[in-house]
């Protein structure tokens, strides 16, 4: 039965546990920053069809009812219209109650482009989103990663700091036995017992650093299933020299594309110049019961009771034209404002190049330093064990003081804790460089 328990808190505590690509996996899938990404590619998509539904323009169905102090024809009528009829306008209905319902479509024919321009910058915003996804899920990747990287090192390091409380632990209780027989001193207790509680402090400093990327790592992967990272394997092999072509990069291209808008937002704002044509349809009726009775009195022929309900068909079509000649300078200062954003944009595509080869730089940099720092420290780590082994058989014999002994072993400590960084931070500036150069995601 004991052995059933065991086995079972074993599989529960080892679902807890995720190696980093499942913490990647889990990230790529539940992030919510991410998913706000993708939603904004949806969003960009919505408005690109949008704007080029506008262009065939748009229909609309109309139904107006109004009421007049004086009645009205159901049609517009000229003079010639009633003259024209025997009866003059005894036959014409009229009413004080007009409904008119009917199918109207509108469409721009020409605006100086700028429906066009319109449509052209929607469709590069939504090029955008996509490099954006893909940029996001890069950086997600890489936080991931550098955050993993980051609990690892403090996992290792809280595993060496435990041993170290608990060698100076002991060291703390063989000075206080050997205290009491005479043989050490009060000042050597104090020594000893300082050593154990810094080493308890720095403990409990790393557990709670470890809390902290715990629950950033739950945040990026939206769960709060993750408790524990898995040991990876780190090898220093010699990194090839990458010389990327920095235009085939997806920031390069987000820069180009947000030229290429400003661009066709300059195209848009020069679009006021032109006169701006439209051509408007409209079929109905026009209905209503009719305001008298219409009676002819050279024959006494009545045509029309009063209340009769009368309709007539309309239709109308319309080519509208409007060109504003003078506006003040608005036109001007507004084609100005928008090249003065395309310079900027021009400017950007190169700070983007600049900062990518920067960045490039720094980070080859990184990962040939952490791995000095890591062969050196370790040679210092391996030197300072040996150290600390003969240190303690000479201080067993008196022949070496306390503090002597406590600075070689809190030296051991640190430098350790040295060298595991070092060896993370070098796995970390590895991962940089592939973030960079959006490798991430393979």
């Amino acid at each position: 039965m004991n052995k059933k328990i065991a086995l079972s808190l074993l599989v529960a505590l080892s679902l807890n546990a995720m190696d980093l690509n499942e913490t990647v996996k889990e990230a790529l899938l539940h992030n919510n920053s991410l998913k706000k990404v993708i939603l904004d590619k949806k969003e960009a998509k919505q408005n690109r069809d949008l704007k080029k539904s506008q262009n065939f323009g748009r229909f609309d169905l109309k139904v107006d009812y109004d009421h007049y102090n004086n009645a009205r024809t159901l049609v517009p009528l000229t003079p010639m219209d009633i003259a024209a009829s025997p009866t003059g306008a005894y036959e014409i209905p009229t009413t004080n109650d007009l409904v008119s319902t009917g199918v109207s479509y509108t469409v721009v024919l020409f605006d100086g482009f700028a429906k066009q321009n319109s449509y052209k910058i929607s469709d590069l915003a939504y090029k955008n989103s996509t490099l954006k996804i893909k940029l996001s899920r890069e950086e997600l990747i890489y936080n991931v990663r550098s955050l993993y990287l980051s609990l690892l090192s403090l996992q290792e390091q809280l595993n060496a700091q435990e041993k170290y409380v608990e060698s100076q632990n002991r060291l703390y209780e063989y000075v206080l036995k050997e205290y009491d027989l005479g043989s050490k001193s009060k000042l050597d207790t104090l020594e000893a017992k300082n050593s154990y509680v810094e080493a308890l402090s720095s403990k409990k400093k790393i557990e709670a650093n470890i809390a902290i990327l715990k629950a950033s790592l739950s945040k990026l992967i939206a769960s709060n299933k993750f408790d524990k990272a898995e040991k990876i394997t780190i090898s220093f092999n010699e990194d090839a020299q990458q010389n990327p072509d920095i235009k085939k990069l997806s920031r390069f291209k987000l820069a180009e594309f947000s030229k290429n808008i400003a661009q066709k937002r300059v195209d848009s704002a020069k679009a006021s110049y032109y006169p701006k044509i439209d051509l408007s349809t409209y079929y109905g009726y026009s209905m209503g019961p009719n305001a008298t009775t219409n009676t002819y009195s050279a024959t006494g022929t009545t045509y029309l009771n009063e209340g009769d309900f009368n309709s007539e068909n309309i239709w109308q079509v319309g080519l509208h034209l409007k060109w504003n000649i003078y506006d003040f300078g608005v036109k001007s200062a507004s084609v100005q404002k928008e090249k003065i954003a395309l310079l900027k944009s021009k400017i950007d595509i190169n700070d983007v190049k600049l900062e990518l080869t920067k960045n490039l730089k720094i980070a080859k940099s990184k990962v040939a330093l952490a791995k000095a720092d890591y062969i050196s420290l370790k040679s210092q780590y391996e030197l300072l064990v040996a150290i600390q082994e003969a240190q303690k058989i000479k201080y067993e014999n008196s022949a070496l003081s306390l503090t002597d002994l406590l600075a070689t072993e809190a030296k051991e400590a640190l430098v350790y804790a040295k060298m595991v960084n070092a060896k993370y931070e070098y796995q970390k500036a590895r991962y940089y460089i592939e973030y960079l150069l959006e490798k991430g995601e393979k």
